[in-house]
């Protein structure tokens, strides 16, 4: 009776651990797909926006606005709420990015977006799956993504050369491609021991899609930057 009562608490966690990875990836595209289509109808109804700096500036604040009180109100906050902040986010990135269907071929854009799906699934599945314990490379990666913003600033004032935005895309894309198995790995620790209720299970799930979110765009954007092709 009780190895029956044991199986059957074995099996809901199983259940229970596929269901919050399930949802956490279902998140994850769903925040791509509202995305993707708001910055495809900005570019197709509204390409003014584009070339606004003033929208660039307000767009880049509510973005960094968005995702501090996401972090900082996921766990207290209702799970509409943390919905509701995920889905304006994605909104807002699409907005942001809305450039890109301006500035490259739909077909770069299609070919990136694969190739950025198939390498983050191919680092999802490594992370996932490895037995190596990744939480040791957390101060690397941070490290890294400073000195890629810290690049990307000096490059800003410096004269504009080829050498210097591949050295930056390369850098970021092997660090992203990095934190996303990284971030898989925490992912799956998280669910597999965690026990903190349905409602805070479903919180968290948002709050992972959303750091999936972060790393397959970035991943897409350096890839885009460094293998696209200009429409000029």
């Amino acid at each position: 009776m009780n190895n029956y009562y044991q199986d059957q608490y074995g099996s809901d966690r199983v259940k229970n651990y596929y269901s919050a990875i399930s949802r956490t990836y279902g998140m994850m595209s769903v925040g791509l797909g509202i995305t993707f289509v708001s910055a495809l109808l900005t570019a197709s109804f509204l390409p003014g926006l584009i070339s606004s700096l003033p929208l660039a500036i307000i767009l880049l604040v509510a973005q960094v606005v968005t995702v501090i009180a996401f972090s900082a109100t996921v766990r207290r906050a209702s799970t509409g709420a943390v919905i509701g902040m995920y889905v304006l986010y994605s909104l807002l990135t699409g907005l942001s990015i809305s450039y890109i269907f301006a500035l490259y071929h739909m077909t770069t854009i299609f070919l990136c977006f694969a190739a950025a799906s198939l390498a983050f699934a191919i680092l999802a599945l490594m992370g996932h799956n490895t037995r190596r314990d990744l939480s040791g490379f957390g101060r690397f990666f941070l490290v890294g993504l400073i000195g890629v913003l810290l690049l990307s600033v000096v490059g800003y004032f410096l004269p504009q050369t080829g050498t210097l935005e591949i050295v930056i895309c390369c850098v970021g894309l092997v660090l992203f491609l990095g934190i996303t198995a990284y971030d898989t790995q925490k992912i799956r620790r998280y669910f597999d021991e965690a026990d903190e209720g349905e409602e805070m299970g479903r919180k968290m799930s948002i709050y992972f899609a959303m750091q999936l979110y972060l790393d397959f765009m970035n991943i897409f954007l350096y890839l885009l930057r460094l293998f696209g092709r200009s429409r000029d």
